[in-house]
């Protein structure tokens, strides 16, 4: 009596699944799906091998001001300090030329065409949000490349983690003096 029951109930499931299924299919046919790897090509006219990378070496504050360009305060009212730690870390210099050479700058001009081609390829879509477009909601500018057709994005909110500082205010450091032009 279990047995049929659980038996039963599985049917039930496997049925409603399969409806499911048949629904999204009809889904997938009218809209695109978005792909979980990125396979872009080179946004640039140089060959990976031609980038050349330059590894950020440490900032020596001291030695900045004793020859007159004290800049630490200026990063330390800016919570920066962190990220000069970082520099001395490893570089995956193949990696970055990667990163590099298939980088384009995604914007509020890219999130309309992107809009636009979708909606000539698939012309129901014309008067839809992005949400309802399938598309990821824009919500600042950002630099959009792949690694090893991994989708990778670089935006304010991700500097500011590594920074670790928040992604909002205002300028509110010390200027630093143009050397060229002070005395």
């Amino acid at each position: 009596m279990a047995t049929s029951t659980s038996g039963s109930s599985m049917q039930q499931s496997t049925r409603s699944v399969q409806e499911s299924g048949t629904s999204n299919q009809q889904a997938s046919q009218q809209q695109p799906e978005r792909a979980a790897y990125l396979i872009s090509g080179s946004t640039m006219r140089l060959q990976e091998h031609q980038l050349m990378i330059q590894v950020e070496n440490p900032i020596d504050f001291m030695s900045l001001m004793f020859h007159g360009c004290d800049i630490k305060d200026f990063y330390a009212t800016q919570g920066w300090l962190q990220y000069f730690k970082m520099l001395n870390g490893p570089t995956y210099k193949a990696l970055v030329r990667h990163f590099w050479v298939r980088a384009s700058i995604y914007d509020k001009k890219a999130a309309v065409e992107e809009e636009r081609n979708l909606v000539l390829l698939y012309p129901e879509l014309a008067g839809k949000s992005r949400k309802e477009m399938l598309l990821e909601p824009f919500t600042g500018t950002e630099i959009r490349s792949s690694v090893m057709g991994v989708p990778v994005k670089i935006n304010e909110k991700i500097i500011a983690f590594f920074l670790g500082i928040k992604a909002e205010g205002i300028y509110c450091g010390i200027e630093i003096p143009n050397p060229q032009t002070s005395t």
